[in-house]
This record gives structure tokens, C-alpha cells and sequence, in this order.
């Protein structure tokens, strides 16, 4: 290697090392537990203001009282525009590679921060276009729109209507009625204290899931091929109620996009058919997606998974070569080769027994009642087998599934708040990594696990390894997160083991976890003597099942930790086991 090439891969590592700090530095993440009717602080509503005004808005919604809705451009994009640089989107992706880029990047970014810091201090959106125009040339027109919504966002934060609400339905009055979603992704989700009301599954996916599903199935794909060389023949997805409600489909769209397929309405705007995406049009081959649905998606999208089972029927009778379509392929192989009917061939739809919910691989894990990690896999499949589409009613088909998930290179889920992530709660790794768990022993190698994080402009696709690492970066060993919860004492500590927790569940499911997670886990709440004294101080309880679940990891073989650190671990698990039982010494 040349002194310039070295010279390159230097320049080029750099930039990688720093666009990381970026993303880790400019994450949202809670610093605090929510306090029913408490408002959010000025710190608090200036970051959110500046990732809502980064998302262009195509149907927010300007007058509340007349449901009017009017375009309003993101505000980076506005300013890249005004400086001559490309959409931000771009900037996004060149500043990766490009140092040139990297600081236009950061260019836009900091007067974005200026203006949204003067418009929250002043209260009046004046200097802040004045500012904008001043700086980046953007039109006051377009910037006032982006302002009036902040204006708006703003005002709902400041105030909160939860208690108010309480009052009232203790009372049996009427509560208001309003959307469930992320902020960031659908403002229209304030005032808070309504009634949190889901969307008209018949329009799912909605027009706007639609037009977001393309950029990230790309993502997706140019990421597998990029690693492996090809594109993937079959995946797994996870599909979830809540997500899609909040998103409008955001999932379901891009299942629909994999299987090169999109969305045919009629006159009343509901998803009764699909259209078939020309394979010209499509630039790739279609995917054959093996889909698992929550409990709750299952009862409330009984229409969409109709329209899912029709996607994969009409990509399967399509007359196209089998490295053009994938779903062909393996429906004519099994019915060739298994003698199966076209309904077994074509069974792409799982989910539970009707009236049951949740695969409890979470259950297992939590209460340590597993020997080998194959359990956990089976126990997914054991949940999931019911097979749904035609119309008819679930339909128990084990051997389908375990047929399906043989084939499968890339197991998938989307990330759609900032709120929650997938050390928050345990239902990521009891279904992502559930299933990937079923697919490693049924296909005899690992799949890769991504996750798709729409929650900030630009969005990505990451590992499963990638994400914990972050979330471990911007959470857990975070000391803003993790004070923020011990100002809540009690719950603050329970909310600290969850993630540790948590955590250890991705390592049970897809031995994800990097080992220097573990080693910082123990020297940040156990090693740190004072740390740990306020921890046992605060929940004696939720800090011995920390140590436990850290000693745990360690037993399995998860952790190779080193012994002195275990050594303090028992001691420290010792300890609190005798503050617990009453024991003095």
C-alpha cells in the first residue's frame, strides 16, 4: 500500500469514527421517566422541535379545527437548497465517505440548530427567519410554514391535558379522540390526554407508508448484497400492531415493496388488491418474505393480512424466471418436491391461535427457564405456526413453518420511536430474535439481523450488533440516560436492570452482544462503590437481579468475563442477598 492510499483509508476511518460520535451525539433519548401530566422542559422540547422540523411534513395538518393539511418542506433540506448543496437526504449518505460533504453537512445542521434555539428563546419565529434568509437564503414563505407547526408542537408540549383527562373519565365524560403515534413521525399526535384511537385498517398502507417503503427496502437490500454479494432469497419479517397503527403501515408497505407488489385502491381508498411492480421498473429480483405477526396485528389487520397472503399468490403465478422471482421458485419447488397444494406452497402468513398473544420467549429467558438456545427457537415456532390467508381461519402448520424459516438468509423488524428501542422492552428480542433463534437451528446457519431506524432523517439500516452498541452508547452507560432514571429512585433503578436485562435477551436469542458491553455494565452499577451503594440503597432488589443477570451471561458462556470481575460480582450478589433476607453480619 502507497503512502496515499494510507493516507486514504486514514482520512477514510476518521470520517467513519466521526460520523459515529454524530450519531451517537445527536440521538433522542429519554432522560427521565414519564410523570403523568408533568410538561416537558425547554431542553427537552428544543430537540424535539429541531428532529420534527428535519422531516419533511405531506399531510400535516396546519388548521386543527378544519382538518386543512398543506405540504411543509423539512427545514434542512430548505437550507441545503438555499446554500447550493444537495437534499440533506444526500448529505446524509456522501458525508459517510466525503469530508468535503461532512461539513456541509454540519454546516446545515448548525444553522438549523441556531434558528430552531432563537425560535424556542424568543418565542416568535421573526429572527428565526430572519436568520434563516440571512444565513442560508431560505425564503421566509417556506420558512414560516416549517415555524407555524413548530409554533403549534410547541404550544401542546408546554401544557398537558393528561390529568384533566383522568379527572374527566373518572367522571364518564368524553374524552377527545387522537391518533397514536411517535411525535417526531406524526406531530397531529398532541394535545396529549385523548383517547389514543388506531387508523382504518382498510387504508393500511397508506399512501405516505407507501412512498417511505422504497428508500428503505433499498437500504436494506444494497446492505445484504453489499456483504454477502447477492440479494436474499428469503427473509423473515416481524409485523406489529402497535408499529403499524403509529406508522400507518410503514412495515406492511415495505413487505408489499420486497415482494415487488404495491398497494391497488378503490374509490372508497382502501388496499383491496395489489398491483405487480414490472420487473424493469423493480431493478431487482422479487423476495420471498416469510412474515410473523404479532397477536394484536393479527386482530386488529385481518384485512391486511388478506392483502399480505394476495401479494405472495400473485407474485407466485407470476411467469417470470426463478432468479427473478424468488417467490415462484420456492412455491413451484415445494409443490414439486413436497407435493404440497398451492395454499401449503404459497402459507407465507403466521401468527398465533386466534385469542392467543406473544411467543413467551421472553418468558423463558427472563426466568431462566432454558438449557440449550434451540428452545428458544422452537418455542417461536411453537407460538407462530398457525397459518393465515384465503379468507379461512388459522390454521395450525408447524412443518410449513419450519419449512419456510429453513430458507431464510435475513431475519428483519423496523424501529419506529425514539421512545423505544430494543433494550427498552423485551418484546424486540422475544420476536426478532425468537425468530432468528427458530432460523439458525432449522437452516443450520446464523441469519444476519437488521433493524431499520426511520426515527431521524435519512434512515438507516443497522446490524442487530450495531444497534445494541448504540443504544448501549446513548442509554445505558450514558450518564444522562442512566441519572436521569435514578432521579426516579425506585422505578428509576427497575428501568436501569430492564435494559441490563434486556440486553442479556438479545445475547440469549442472537449472541449479539459484544463483550465489552458486559465489562462496562459491571464497572459503571457494580464495580463503582459508590454507584452500587446507591443502586442497593434505592431497589436492593433490582440491583441483585442486575448482578444475577450479568453472573448469568457469564455461566452461559455469553460473557467471557474475567474472574476478578466475577469474583466482586458474587460478592456483590452475596451481599445484597444477605440485605435482603434480613441477614447482619
Amino acid at each position: 500500500m502507497t503512502d496515499t492510499e494510507r493516507n486514504r483509508d486514514r482520512d477514510r476511518r476518521v470520517i467513519e469514527l466521526y460520523e459515529r460520535v454524530l450519531e451517537i451525539e445527536q440521538r433522542l433519548i429519554p432522560t427521565g421517566l414519564h410523570v403523568f401530566g408533568r410538561v416537558s422542559n425547554s431542553n427537552e422540547i428544543e430537540s424535539l422541535l429541531k428532529m420534527v422540523a428535519s422531516f419533511e411534513r405531506s399531510d400535516i395538518v396546519i388548521e386543527p379545527a378544519s382538518g386543512q393539511t398543506a405540504p411543509v418542506k423539512a427545514l434542512t433540506d430548505l437550507i441545503a437548497a438555499g446554500l447550493g448543496l444537495p437534499e440533506y437526504a444526500a448529505l446524509l449518505k456522501e458525508s459517510e465517505s466525503s469530508e468535503e460533504r461532512l461539513r456541509d453537512r454540519e454546516r446545515v445542521e448548525s444553522i438549523l440548530s441556531e434558528a430552531v434555539a432563537i425560535f424556542v428563546l424568543d418565542r416568535s419565529s421573526q429572527r428565526a427567519v430572519d436568520c434563516l434568509a440571512a444565513t442560508a437564503f431560505v425564503p421566509a414563505h417556506e420558512s414560516v410554514k416549517v415555524f407555524e407547526v413548530l409554533a403549534r408542537i410547541r404550544f401542546e408540549l408546554e401544557r398537558s391535558d393528561e390529568l384533566r383527562s383522568l379527572s374527566r373519565a373518572l367522571r364518564g365524560e368524553y374524552i377527545e379522540p387522537g391518533p397514536g403515534a411517535d411525535i417526531i413521525q406524526n406531530p397531529n399526535v398532541l394535545p396529549t390526554g385523548r383517547n389514543t384511537h388506531a387508523v382504518n385498517p382498510y387504508t393500511v398502507p397508506s399512501s405516505t407508508a407507501v412512498r417511505k417503503a422504497g428508500p428503505i427496502v433499498a437500504s436494506l437490500l444494497e446492505r445484504h448484497t453489499a456483504e454477502t454479494g447477492r440479494y436474499p432469497e428469503t427473509m423473515a419479517m416481524v409485523l406489529w400492531g402497535i408499529d403499524n397503527i403509529k406508522t400507518q403501515g410503514e412495515a406492511v408497505a415495505q413487505a408489499l415493496n420486497l415482494m415487488g407488489v404495491r398497494p391497488r385502491r378503490d374509490s372508497l381508498n382502501r388496499a383491496t388488491d395489489v398491483d405487480v411492480i414490472p420487473l424493469a421498473e423493480l431493478g431487482r429480483p422479487r423476495i420471498d418474505v416469510v412474515m410473523t405477526v404479532s397477536g394484536i396485528f393479527r386482530d386488529l389487520f385481518g384485512a391486511t393480512m388478506a392483502l399480505l397472503d394476495k401479494a405472495v399468490r400473485t407474485a407466485a403465478a407470476l411467469d417470470e424466471p426463478d432468479d427473478a422471482n424468488f417467490i415462484r421458485k420456492h412455491v413451484q419447488a415445494r409443490m414439486s418436491e413436497d407435493r404440497l397444494s398451492i395454499d401449503d406452497a404459497a402459507a407465507r402468513v403466521f401468527s398465533n391461535a386466534a385469542g392467543n398473544y406473544g411467543t413467551n420467549v421472553n418468558f423463558m429467558v427472563l426466568d431462566s427457564q432454558w438449557e440449550d438456545a434451540g428452545e428458544l427457537g422452537d418455542l417461536f415456532v411453537t407460538r407462530k405456526c398457525f397459518a393465515y390467508g384465503r379468507g379461512s381461519d388459522a390454521r395450525e402448520a408447524r412443518a410449513l413453518l419450519d419449512r419456510a424459516l429453513a430458507q431464510v438468509e435475513l431475519t428483519y423488524q423496523n424501529i419506529d420511536s425514539t421512545e423505544v428501542g430494543i433494550t427498552d422492552v423485551d418484546h424486540y428480542f422475544e420476536y426478532l430474535g425468537g425468530v432468528s433463534k427458530a432460523v439458525e437451528k432449522r437452516s443450520g446457519s446464523r441469519p444476519r439481523v437488521y433493524l431499520s431506524d426511520s426515527t431521524s432523517p435519512g434512515s438507516k439500516v443497522r446490524t442487530l450488533e450495531e444497534t445494541i452498541r448504540l443504544e448501549t452508547r446513548t442509554k445505558t452507560l450514558n450518564p444522562k440516560w442512566y441519572e436521569g432514571m435514578l432521579s426516579h429512585g425506585f422505578s428509576g433503578v427497575a428501568e436501569i436492570e430492564h435494559h441490563v436485562t434486556n440486553t442479556f435477551g438479545w445475547s440469549a436469542t442472537a449472541d449479539a452482544v459484544d463483550k465489552w458491553v458486559y465489562d462496562e455494565v459491571a464497572r459503571t452499577f457494580v464495580l463503582d462503590e459508590e454507584m452500587l451503594e446507591r443502586l442497593r440503597g434505592m431497589n436492593a432488589h433490582s440491583t441483585r437481579s442486575m448482578i444475577g443477570r450479568l453472573l448469568e451471561a457469564s455461566g452461559r458462556g455469553l460473557w467471557a468475563a474475567d474472574e476478578s470481575m466475577l469474583n466482586k460480582l458474587r460478592e456483590a450478589f452475596a451481599s445484597l442477598e444477605d440485605q435482603l433476607e434480613g441477614v447482619t453480619v
